[in-house]
């Protein structure tokens, strides 16, 4: 039996996840000595003490496996009704809100013990928690059958499924799954080299149907320019507000084809006497032609100029010109 660990997509602006809009401490279902007592321990139920919290974030609808802080388990709505059946025997979906819609915090409470940790190529605590994989983990056959979507004790960070739910997702067409290989591996093969293979690969994941269009193919640099020669916190927190000025006009959450999509924000940074908006595209004309109107209306109180980049954010060969605005 095949087993993966689920991840979202990263480092992909078509596939911006969730974050909480407020701190939370809900997702704590160990107990204080579960160190000690993890071979026995089960994950604490939250359905009765959860109060739907909030998300936030420029997730888009296609996207059906957003996750929550990149880090907790979160399925659309689309994807809960299509595999409510494997998932609710496994755990709890727990209701989050966000302004385009209800996603699901899964709380996997399958808790099983499937790894064989003196054949496994690991780093663990003395009591047999892992806490590194250095090659392989080597799993224990005959106890996968019947698992769908489960926790191992031993790698409690994990969210690990079998082949059966995988084949489940690619035939329902969901995505922003990121399906990492764990067992078995080709000899030779790690688990963390398969891992970076995946998740680079995904880094240019577009919607399905969609163009041969690389996503972050060029880039637009906004070149805020300070009085002083280092940025005060006013002029910091006025490149924050042009990011989200910029953002509420990139973000569409109901896009579906990738012609409809034109840049994201991905950050800034400050370098001597600029504060240095970036922006990535696949095409840097037509990402500049949508901002035209909101660079205008710039929320900026000095000077500043636009760059566009034929290039990656690090080429440092890439053609660079400047944008006229008037």
């Amino acid at each position: 039996m095949r087993v993966y660990v689920m991840y979202p997509v990263c480092e992909n602006p078509l596939f911006d996840g969730l974050a909480w809009e407020d701190p939370e401490d809900l997702l704590d279902t160990e107990p204080p000595d579960w160190i000690r007592k993890y071979r026995t321990w089960q994950p604490r139920s939250l359905k009765k003490v959860w109060p739907t919290p909030k998300a936030i974030g420029d997730v888009r609808r296609f996207n059906d496996f957003p996750c929550i802080n990149l880090s907790s388990p979160a399925f659309s709505q689309r994807a809960v009704d299509l595999l409510r059946d494997v998932l609710e025997p496994n755990g709890e979906l727990l209701p989050v809100r966000h302004r385009i819609g209800t996603y699901y915090f899964y709380n996997c409470t399958r808790m099983v013990n499937v790894i064989d940790l003196k054949k496994s190529e690991v780093e663990r605590l003395d009591g047999g928690l892992i806490t590194q994989v250095d090659g392989r983990l080597v799993f224990i056959d005959k106890k996968l059958d019947g698992l769908t979507v489960f926790k191992e004790r031993t790698l409690l960070s994990e969210l690990l499924c079998t082949q059966t739910f995988v084949d489940r997702v690619e035939a329902a067409g969901l995505q922003g799954f990121v399906f990492v290989p764990i067992w078995p591996l080709r000899k030779g093969v790690t688990f963390n080299r398969e891992l970076n293979r995946v998740c680079k690969l995904a880094e240019k994941w577009k919607p399905k149907d969609a163009p041969a269009l690389d996503v972050k193919g060029n880039t637009v640099v906004l070149r805020l320019y300070c009085d002083r020669k280092k940025a005060t916190k006013k002029e910091v927190a006025a490149a924050e507000r042009v990011m989200k000025h910029l953002e509420a006009v990139l973000y569409d959450a109901d896009q579906q084809e990738a012609e409809s999509y034109f840049g994201t924000v991905e950050g800034h940074d400050v370098v001597g006497q600029e504060i240095r908006v970036f922006l990535s595209a696949p095409d840097g004309d037509r990402l500049v032609a949508r901002l035209k109107p909101a660079l205008r209306s710039l929320p900026w109180p000095g000077k500043f100029h636009v760059v566009k980049r034929r290039g990656h954010f690090f080429d440092g060969k890439a053609a660079e010109e400047y944008v006229r605005l008037n």
